[in-house]
């Protein structure tokens, strides 16, 4: 492939900040992608609209299954809508000039469908003909169903499973099956062999009040180079097709993500066989899904993680029929797979439940790398510090919280491209706390094989952020002008001396993470490709997403209790609010939210007015959705009100807002009235000076570079070249 830097239209697609529902649906690139609730990516990103046709058209051609530029894997489940005084049996289909119509047939609903299958690689025409009407037609862009779709060039190298057919691990589809056993001493999911059915197979009641055996069948598949899995009541002995699903399944969809966030360089498949058997949402009715490269652990790539989730999408419907609404389920790296692909993706998800919340990987990656540096800074300094100060500069409430992110989580690994796989902590991808499985000669290392895959997020998704002048992935990290523990000084819990003491000498790390002295600035193209990317989410795709956050206590860990504010915070800047979302702190459990999601969407689903979607969104909560304190109701409280903590972050400690989303801020000159009663030595004076040459953090301002999140962007041209830095979905004509 070949790569091009692109600069061109879309510019001012996104220009300001998009307040309010109906600004998000019209001048945010919601297009009918909102209003579409069933959610394939919108036919308009916002982009000058094609002018319409003006000839008379057989019938109108819809792509059930995916955007018809965007099908992969050779299959389409397509409807046709003969004209007005039309019948669809006087409809002549063809693909590519060949007759495919008994593909096609009148199926329940009175709806004409079919399920094109076999195309290859590239563009198809499809069309409808009756008699001497106008012919209608329609281009279908099939991918290959290695991927290569909204992201590349893919990784490299890559491990494929034993058993694989080719380099992008391709495979036949396996089923599985399991059941639960109506004896209550047996427990769990049990073998389940449908030549030799069990005699304890227990039922279960769907939502749609279908009484069938508790029988599951688990699909298998590999799509985008790594694995998904998909697991639906099924009765062995009767049929399913797209258009004719079996009636335990109530046509949801229940996404399941995992924690961490990693750089895998091989297939993955051991958590999300695993998370599919939810037996709560099962019960109900549900297909639940799980892919490997939607666990952050396993691969932290927002591009990625939505290409992989489509894909997975496009098979469900192909394979077992239209979707309601889809929901995700997930914590921490969960968290942030749910919530930068839905502001981003709008229509991957309907609704999202997270724990232990973070709103994405980029502003959290701003607080692992200060702790590196602090405690760097602390184990090397001759000023003593207690404790108590210690965590007052990095603002937490105690030095436990750094000292997780670093010494047990080992999250800084992301930034240091030697760093391979160092734990693996039960229930997560073998890569969750950062650094990549790359094989050992393939490595980078600057003397012997400089070449060498770097072990760094960045360099893991090098089209989004783009390449520094030595081959290297920008970086989009600064410390520039950040004035650590300045809280911490005007509150007088750490002195002057100790404040220039520890912003003269906290320092940075180099590209190979080496610690070096001055302080780095991000690498220019940086930040904007990551506010553009969604890396830092700006939820201005977030109003059209149900949101239900269970936050629980968590005072010396990383997943602090402000990031669940940081994210409602973010909603108010972008959309006027933040009714959409429920933040339940030390209260509900996961199938009472289960239960308020479904309604919640299922209200919106019944809603067939024109209202845009992120009104509907608001104007459907239900009562259960109200914010909760413990078993209070903490609605319009603040964090601090609801929770009785002043939790923060580092950034928050050096006076950013708790937005948290500054990558580099703007500077201001350094002026001694601006620190209060505050008294400095002219030596002091003179080494802040020295530290802070270009001036300080302005927080009152936009940081560098500032913008809200361009929807649906792809890093591949129409001729599959790469986009460095990305661009818009071109509207469909």
């Amino acid at each position: 492939m070949s790569e091009k830097t692109w600069s061109g239209r879309g510019g001012v697609l996104l220009a300001a900040w998009c307040i309010g529902g109906g600004a998000l649906l019209a001048g945010c690139g919601g297009g009918d992608g909102g209003a579409r609730f069933a959610g394939l990516p919108p036919a308009s990103t916002g982009n000058p609209a094609q002018p319409p046709a003006t000839t008379t058209k057989a019938a109108d051609i819809k792509v059930l299954s995916n955007r018809a530029d965007l099908v992969s894997g050779g299959d389409a489940l397509i409807e046709i809508v003969p004209a007005a005084g039309i019948a669809a049996s006087a409809l002549r289909i063809e693909l590519d000039g060949t007759d495919v119509s008994s593909a096609f047939a009148m199926r329940p609903g009175e709806r004409f469908m079919g399920l094109l299958t076999g195309m290859s690689e590239g563009r198809h025409l499809l069309s409808a003909r009756a008699g001497d009407t106008a012919l209608s037609s329609l281009v279908i862009t099939n991918h290959a169903n290695g991927g290569r779709i909204l992201y590349g060039p893919q990784i490299q190298p890559w491990a494929c499973d034993a058993g694989a057919q080719d380099a992008d691990c391709n495979r036949p589809v396996s089923y599985g099956f399991k059941y639960l056993s109506s004896d209550p001493a047996v427990a769990g999911f049990q073998p389940y062999d449908p030549a030799r059915p069990p005699a304890d197979i227990a039922t279960t009641t769907t939502d749609q009040g279908r009484t069938v055996p508790f029988v599951v069948r688990i699909e298998t598949g590999v799509q985008d180079r790594d694995y998904y899995d998909v697991a639906v009541l099924f009765d062995p002995a009767k049929p399913w097709a797209p258009w004719q699903p079996q009636a335990a399944w109530n046509r949801k969809l229940l996404i399941q993500h995992g924690s961490g966030c990693g750089n895998g360089y091989g297939q993955s498949n051991a958590l999300s066989s695993q998370r599919v058997l939810d037996r709560d949402a099962l019960s109900r009715g549900f297909a639940v899904l799980a892919v490997s490269l939607n666990d952050s652990g396993h691969n932290c790539n927002i591009a990625v993680q939505a290409e992989a989730t489509m894909m997975a999408k496009e098979r469900i419907v192909e394979a077992y029929g239209e979707l309601r609404y889809t929901f995700g389920y997930g914590s921490s790296g969960g968290a942030i797979a749910q919530q930068w692909m839905a502001n981003a993706y709008p229509g991957l998800y309907q609704g999202i439940i997270v724990g232990a919340s973070f709103p994405d990987a980029g502003s959290t990656g701003n607080e692992v790398e200060d702790c590196a540096l602090l405690r760097n800074y602390f184990g090397r300094t001759a000023t003593a510090w207690t404790p108590d100060q210690q965590a007052a500069a990095s603002g937490h409430l105690n030095t436990a919280v750094c000292t997780e992110w670093i010494d047990f989580y080992k999250f800084n690994n992301n930034l240091n491209p030697y760093a391979t796989n160092i734990a693996n902590l039960p229930g997560t991808s073998p890569t969750a706390l950062g650094g990549c499985d790359a094989p050992p000669g393939a490595r980078y290392d600057a003397t012997f094989n400089p070449g060498g895959a770097r072990c760094t997020s960045a360099d893991s998704a090098i089209s989004i952020f783009g390449k520094r002048p030595d081959g290297f992935a920008n970086r989009p990290y600064s410390n520039v002008g950040l004035q650590y523990g300045l809280l911490a000084l005007k509150a007088g819990r750490i002195s002057a001396e100790q404040f220039v003491d520890l912003n003269a000498n906290i320092g940075s790390h180099t590209i190979d993470y080496a610690l070096q002295a001055p302080r780095v600035a991000a690498d220019p193209g940086a930040i904007e490709a990551s506010y553009r990317s969604g890396s830092f989410n700006q939820a201005n795709g977030l109003g059209q997403v149900a949101i239900i956050d269970i936050r629980t206590l968590d005072i010396s860990g990383i997943h602090h209790q402000h990031r669940s504010w940081t994210l409602r915070a973010r909603l108010d800047r972008a959309n006027g609010g933040h009714a959409n979302q429920a933040i339940w702190y030390q209260a509900g459990s996961q199938r009472e939210a289960y239960d308020t999601m479904d309604a919640w969407l299922g209200a919106i689903e019944r809603d067939g007015g024109a209202t845009p979607l992120a009104r509907k969104v608001i104007a459907h909560r239900p009562a259960s959705a109200n914010d909760r304190c413990g078993s209070a109701d903490g609605t319009g409280l603040s964090m601090l009100e609801c929770t009785g903590l002043a939790d923060g972050s580092t950034r928050m400690a050096a006076g950013e807002a708790i937005t948290g989303d500054v990558l580099e801020c703007q500077l201001a000159p350094l002026d001694r009235a601006s620190y209060g009663t505050v008294v400095f030595s002219d030596a002091q004076w003179s080494r802040l000076k020295a530290a802070f040459p270009t001036g300080v953090c302005d927080f009152g301002r936009p940081g560098k570079g500032q913008q809200p999140t361009r929807f649906w962007q792809t890093y591949l041209d129409t001729l599959g070249q790469v986009v460095v830095g990305g661009m818009p979905l071109p509207d469909l004509p």
